[in-house]
């Protein structure tokens, strides 16, 4: 009975202290930066190809990984989109150069600032990017270093949608900083391109992109993006130049 009774103290202990390893080896992790990839059609890629890439762009890249349906893979151009590929691998590709970087991406085509990724009240897009952050706290200790927004073309078609873009914008950056508790959060725009011929306010939404009021808060010219024949979505190396450029905005 001592001999047994020995054991099963000895393995309970061993199995104690195994979880209590587990626990604070993930309490003692350094937290992995990460990047929220946010916004419509051009954050997803739609006109991109995969193909076309360069070789280096094609491989997955060992020192960045993006968050999907609850674990973390490999940056590549196939690990996240169903069809083509967005800026996070050429943003990937640059930022990784440096440190092993953490990509959450949530994004959906003709969506809208003031409707589906709008905090107040909470729209359905800002909804799951919440989420997604929570579920990937969860797995790791992570630390949400900054925005890449790439939105607001489809706001552009809405009269009143355009006028409310720049307080809807300051609202969200101001919400999605108390909800990451990083009050120095980074937030980078892409100035909309959409001609006006499909999107009559344009103008209205790149005047409010340009004049944002927030700590961190910076957008650059993709007017020399290049395009598909829609005249509206970036072609591969549009999109391969847009990471670039988000990635150049975080110096």
């Amino acid at each position: 009975m001592k001999i047994r009774y020995a054991f099963a103290l000895a393995v309970a202990s061993a199995f104690f202290v195994s979880g209590c390893d587990r626990s604070d080896s993930v309490k003692a992790e350094s937290p992995l930066p990460v990047y929220l990839l946010l916004g419509q059609s051009n954050m997803v890629g739609m006109r991109s190809v995969a193909a076309e890439l360069p070789e280096d762009l094609k491989r997955p890249n060992e020192n960045a990984i993006i968050f999907k349906d609850g674990k973390w893979v490999q940056v590549s151009p196939s690990s996240f989109e169903v069809k083509g590929f967005g800026p996070e691998v050429s943003f990937a590709h640059e930022v990784a150069k440096k440190e092993k970087i953490g990509i959450i991406k949530v994004s959906a085509g003709d969506t809208k600032l003031a409707e589906e990724w709008n905090s107040e009240p909470k729209g359905v897009l800002y909804k799951k990017t919440l989420a997604e952050i929570s579920a990937a706290k969860k797995t790791r200790n992570i630390s949400i270093k900054g925005v890449m927004w790439m939105q607001g073309e489809s706001d552009g078609g809405n009269s009143n949608y355009a006028e409310a873009y720049k307080s809807n914008l300051e609202k969200f950056i101001s919400n999605i900083k108390k909800e990451t508790g990083n009050t120095n959060l980074k937030f980078s725009v892409c100035r909309v391109t959409s001609p006006e011929s499909m999107f009559k306010y344009t103008p209205v939404v790149r005047h409010a992109q340009e004049n944002v009021k927030s700590e961190g808060y910076k957008w650059f010219d993709c007017d020399g993006l290049s395009k598909g024949p829609d005249n509206l979505h970036y072609d591969t190396k549009g999109i391969v130049k847009l990471g670039e450029l988000f990635s150049q905005s975080l110096n």
